[in-house]
């Protein structure tokens, strides 16, 4: 039941004195405590606007209960006239004085409040929330005869309030609420949130500037608790620091942060976590829709579920802002300066991004919007031929296998692609980043132009190149391995001749004399790159017209196993006592 309906129920219920005990039920966080003290304020019972909260979390016993409903009713003691002069005195200064010096003067200002009790709480409506958080000492058949007798003796009114998603995670707490309902109430509600509902009442406690683009995404997530929502909006007031920030760009940030936000607080039910989010939005979201040829695993299915969540919030892909997110998010710290990096080049790739949303909505539409024509999803198509440009050659490959779909749009796909193709030579792009360790489709025509970089990026590779990247990024890939494999004597000694910058020379030449220390780790990868670079150092040394980078070599060498390959001896083997090569 929604939050409007719940409220109107639960006055109706009030207003019948026969339900001497109503709960109120839902799921934590979804707003019970709100809409009680809406009800409250609104009602035009003296006695329910005026009732007494107690909370159960850690109270041990029913005295407990007592003295705090007894406290927060002792402020109203003067509307009563004077029969509560005692009490008050009792709680007077003098007795708190003593009870600082003497514990029987304590015990007898506790003994005389619940005493009391009665005369205090008679006829009073009484809310008792918290009970699945009771401590263990407080057994139930205490607090259920607490409520039968002082609802029955005393003609107290209660509510009840639970959170029923907590006690069936807790075993035989879950009976607990069975007896409550078998045994003391009349009337029970429950309260379901609806997500709009939940945003509006955590935007009263949290006001955003970005309330629009966080109601689509909390609506996809399904969101309904008030506590992560308002969270969730703080992570995002605190992340985007109040920017006046274009629909596109919200479009793009907004979502992640509720979605990043919502897996944090664990706020998404059976939700994926960080690294599937991280990852997953590089996943083919229209493999989804297929037929699947084998029955998938439980797990499959979940993720399946996961990639169709981020679909309908719009993430493809995660890039560093979502890796800052995270970051923010486990540690409590981010660079402002690394956020505003990153909005700002959002801001100057806006035509891009909107080209990227345009084009998604296009690809759902295909999937799912069944009533509309081909005729018509063709017509909106059009609008691609001159912003495809703009996409990821993972869009444009999905948008052209959305459009051969259709017998009419198979020559239009062909011409986007074409037309993406020929752009991106156009840039002049000397090589390409198109990890994709999902497999998600790319069209054949961008593929080989993808190959055709690699391929003359391979080849124009230089041996300095590759032994940098090794040295600086602590590994290496195909790249590195292939231009070291295919480098001779000749390539070695032109680069070591031709450094200009100092301190990559020495780089360089201490990565290599590394590879030749440990030919065995080494040479699997890149074969007699190490040999070659020997060669090269034994051919510098022997020209006399280089002295002085000869001197440089023998001294990079000079107490190293190696120096005796250097002067063309055999070399000595490596192991525990080798001298690693002198850091300057």
């Amino acid at each position: 039941m929604s939050l409007e309906k719940t409220k109107e129920q639960l006055l109706k219920q009030l207003k019948n004195n026969d339900n001497k005990v109503i709960a109120l039920s839902g799921n934590w966080g979804t707003g019970k405590t709100h809409l009680w003290n809406d009800v409250r304020a609104k009602s035009d019972d003296e006695k329910i606007r005026k009732a007494f909260y107690v909370s159960l979390f850690g109270l041990s016993s029913v005295e407990q209960i007592k003295r705090k409903l007894c406290e927060s009713a002792i402020p109203g003691a003067d509307s009563h006239g004077g029969m509560f002069d005692s009490v008050k005195k009792l709680m007077g200064a003098g007795v708190k004085a003593l009870a600082q010096h003497y514990k029987a003067v304590a015990a007898l200002n506790d003994l005389n409040i619940v005493l009391m009790a009665p005369v205090l709480l008679r006829g009073a409506v009484i809310v008792i929330d918290d009970i699945e958080r009771k401590h263990e000492k407080l057994g139930i058949d205490e607090v259920l005869g607490f409520i039968d007798e002082y609802s029955k003796e005393f003609g107290c009114r209660f509510v009840l309030v639970l959170n029923d998603d907590q006690l069936s995670a807790k075993g035989d707490q879950e009976k607990l609420w069975s007896t409550f309902r078998e045994k003391v109430i009349d009337q029970e509600i429950r309260l379901t949130t609806s997500p709009d509902e939940a945003l509006a009442i955590a935007l009263s406690i949290a006001p955003s500037k970005y309330a629009a683009e966080l109601q689509k995404a909390v609506k996809t997530c399904g969101l309904n608790n008030i506590r992560i929502i308002t969270k969730v909006i703080r992570v995002a007031n605190q992340i985007l620091a109040g920017r006046d920030l274009e629909d596109a760009i919200q479009a793009r940030v907004v979502p992640s942060i509720v979605l990043f936000s919502a897996i944090h607080y664990r706020g998404l039910h059976d939700g994926p976590d960080f690294k599937f989010a991280l990852n997953a939005g590089s996943r083919d979201w229209s493999s989804f829709t297929k037929e699947a040829k084998q029955e998938r695993t439980p797990q499959q299915e979940k993720e399946a579920g996961w990639r169709l969540l981020m679909q309908g919030l719009g993430i493809l892909g995660c890039d560093e802002f979502e890796s800052c997110l995270v970051d923010f998010l486990q540690s409590g710290l981010f660079e402002m300066e690394a956020i505003d990096a990153i909005i700002e080049r959002y801001e100057r790739e806006k035509d891009a991004m909107v080209a990227r949303e345009e084009a998604h909505h296009f690809i759902t539409r295909c999937i799912w919007d069944h009533r509309t024509s081909e005729e018509e999803l063709l017509a909106v198509a059009q609008q691609f031929r001159t912003s495809a440009k703009l996409l990821d050659p993972y869009i444009v490959s999905e948008l052209q296998l959305s459009l051969s779909k259709m017998a009419a749009g198979i020559d239009l796909g062909e011409a986007l692609i074409d037309g993406w193709v020929e752009n991106f030579k156009a840039t002049q792009a000397t090589s390409v980043k198109d990890s994709n360790p999902f497999g998600k489709p790319l069209h054949e025509k961008i593929k080989t132009l993808f190959s055709e970089i690699k391929a003359n990026e391979q080849m124009n590779a230089t041996v300095v190149d590759a032994c940098l990247h090794v040295v600086e990024h602590r590994g290496w890939g195909p790249l590195q391995e292939i231009a070291l494999q295919r480098a001779t004597a000749a390539d070695f000694e032109a680069a070591i001749r031709n450094i200009e910058d100092l301190e990559a020379l020495g780089r360089f030449m201490r990565q290599m004399i590394e590879m030749g220390l440990h030919r065995e780790a080494y040479d699997k990868h890149f074969g007699s790159a190490a040999d070659c670079f020997m060669a090269a150092c034994r051919s510098i040394c022997a020209d006399a017209s280089s002295p002085r980078l000869a001197n440089l070599i023998h001294w990079l060498f000079d107490d190293t196993v190696l120096a005796s390959e250097l002067d063309g001896q055999s070399a000595g083997v490596t192991g525990p006592g080798a001298q690693q090569v002198a850091h300057e």
